[in-house]
């Protein structure tokens, strides 16, 4: 751990730290994820205008470090320290700061620095997005959360699962999934008329969701739920 500080104080020092891909892709995400917590809307933008304000506020420290460590070096060749050489040093440390601001901070801000931090918000939103499309591709689809509560809803009884608005209201608070999704999954399942005009392929598309149902059911070794879904999946077969 002392190495890796001793690194990172070396890298600052030559200010190469506040510009290097894996030190601002840290503080992005750490940054990001922290205001997430407390803004569930907090964009991406304004992570970036955050890690702006703490490149310049890097170089600023750099060049205080630089400035006080050129003072320090001057006053142990000469061994003058009084009121005239403090405001002298303080005076060129002023006045200099402007060269090294054109000539150093503010090419390293828009040629490296900006065009790093474009880099890693591209490749974090679009891991984010990736993640996102996983757990959708993991997750059941509608019309297979329907039936999944369907073999439950029969089993125990409840019979509360109808083809109407509150219902699918319900299903939505229950899975966040679309109402309107739930409401054709409900249609399909308790409408007949809506079973007899599903063409070939949209058959295939409802045997793959039992499928689905039928996956977690096994896993959970709900037979009763099973033989349920059975007997309903028979009535979308055709003579």
């Amino acid at each position: 751990m002392s190495s890796l500080n001793i690194k990172q104080l070396k890298s600052f020092f030559t200010f190469d730290l506040p510009v290097k891909y894996s030190y601002i892709y840290s503080c992005f995400r750490k940054t990001h994820e922290r205001q997430r917590d407390i803004y569930a809307s907090w964009p991406a933008e304004a992570t970036r205008r955050q890690l702006i304000n703490e490149y310049w506020s890097n170089a600023l420290w750099h060049y205080l470090l630089l400035f006080v460590l050129a003072d320090l070096t001057v006053f142990f060749y000469s061994g003058q320290l009084n009121a005239m050489y403090v405001l002298a040093g303080v005076t060129l440390g002023m006045a200099a700061y402007l060269p090294v601001y054109f000539l150093v901070y503010r090419p390293i801000f828009t040629g490296d620095f900006l065009p790093m931090l474009e880099t890693v918000i591209a490749t974090y939103e679009g891991r984010e997005r990736a993640w996102l499309e996983k757990c959708k591709q993991d997750q059941l689809t509608n019309r297979a959360l329907v039936l999944f509560l369907y073999a439950f809803d029969k089993v125990s009884k409840a019979n509360y699962l109808t083809p109407s608005d509150k219902c699918a209201d319900l299903l939505h608070k229950i899975f966040g999934s679309s109402p309107a999704g739930i409401k054709k999954a409900l249609d399909l399942i308790f409408k007949k008329d809506k079973r007899a005009k599903l063409e070939h392929r949209h058959l295939v598309e409802v045997s793959k969701s039992f499928e689905e149902a039928y996956v977690v059911l096994e896993a959970m070794q709900f037979d009763e739920g099973i033989k349920q879904l059975r007997q309903l999946e028979q009535q979308f077969q055709r003579p």
